[in-house]
């Protein structure tokens, strides 16, 4: 495909689907860098909503599987007639929003790198999808919103600093490769964007992983309550039990949700599903 993006869309009559959220990148040597950080995670790559195929070129030149999931009947005809005939190429024509993740792991190959333009609407529920398969992905490239990067990456302490900072931040190492303009885009969004790399660390089980969604879901729901008030009321711990819980743990029970570092909800975590009410 030696045309430019923006070309090759125009010249299929390609515009932008505005309630499927598509901005396509349209800067070659973006897309080219971008696939790069993806082949340095693997080799196998499960790219989500592969457009007209920007990334996907450079990832086939660098990869030896690369299984496009895309939804738009005329953006799959592009995908198909472009890279239909390279190795390792496969198409999955589904909705992003109602993925099977099982199924399209399956098809993707033995822990695959997940890559991927999102549309903002949808990151969310990818993140936690890569985050509740993390045994089976080699890691994530992500081009997100800029916003979504900042709380991906937040330290404690701050007000960026909640529920997707604590997940992800302890599932992966997360870590923001670059800004990315609007102008590499097309339409321009209005907001700014990332590239964000989530390498994962030691996995965990799916049991021990909701358990640890929902303690951190539900103790993030009052932010503004101290942590001690947040276990009386969502847990029915009396003074005595947050008071030991809070030395053995190791905050205090006047901090609030988003004081508490990583290891320090891992091991909140750990202690309410050890006495049972969590």
């Amino acid at each position: 495909m030696t045309e430019s993006q923006l070309a090759l869309l125009r010249r299929h009559g390609i515009r932008p689907v505005k309630r499927r959220g598509q901005n396509f990148l349209v800067d070659g040597n973006l897309a080219r860098a971008i696939a790069a950080d993806v082949a340095a995670l693997g080799p196998r790559i499960l790219e989500l909503g592969a457009g007209g195929g920007a990334l996907t070129v450079h990832l086939l030149d660098l990869c030896e599987r690369v299984a496009c999931v895309e939804v738009d009947r005329r953006l799959c005809a592009i995908l198909r007639d472009e890279f239909g005939g390279r190795d390792g190429f496969e198409l999955i024509e589904t909705d992003l929003a109602r993925l099977d993740w099982a199924a399209v792991l399956d098809a993707a190959g033995p822990r695959p790198v997940v890559a991927g333009n999102l549309p903002y609407v949808l990151t969310s529920a990818v993140l936690f999808a890569v985050a509740e398969h993390q045994a089976r992905v080699r890691g994530a490239v992500l081009m997100v919103q800029k916003e979504v990067a900042d709380r991906l990456t937040a330290a404690p302490g701050g007000r960026d600093f909640g529920v997707l900072a604590v997940v992800m931040g302890t599932l992966f190492e997360v870590t923001m490769l670059r800004t990315v303009p609007a102008t590499v885009f097309w339409p321009q969004p209005d907001v700014a964007s990332a590239l964000v790399r989530l390498s994962p660390r030691d996995p965990w089980p799916a049991a021990r992983y909701h358990a640890f969604l929902g303690v951190v879901k539900t103790l993030f729901q009052q932010r503004r309550k101290q942590l001690g008030s947040a276990l009386r009321r969502r847990y029915g711990l009396d003074e005595a039990a947050i008071n030991d819980l809070s030395t053995r743990v190791g905050f205090a029970p006047a901090c609030r949700p988003e004081q508490l570092d990583l290891a320090g909800w891992r091991r909140l975590a750990e202690a309410l599903s050890a006495e049972g009410v969590a």
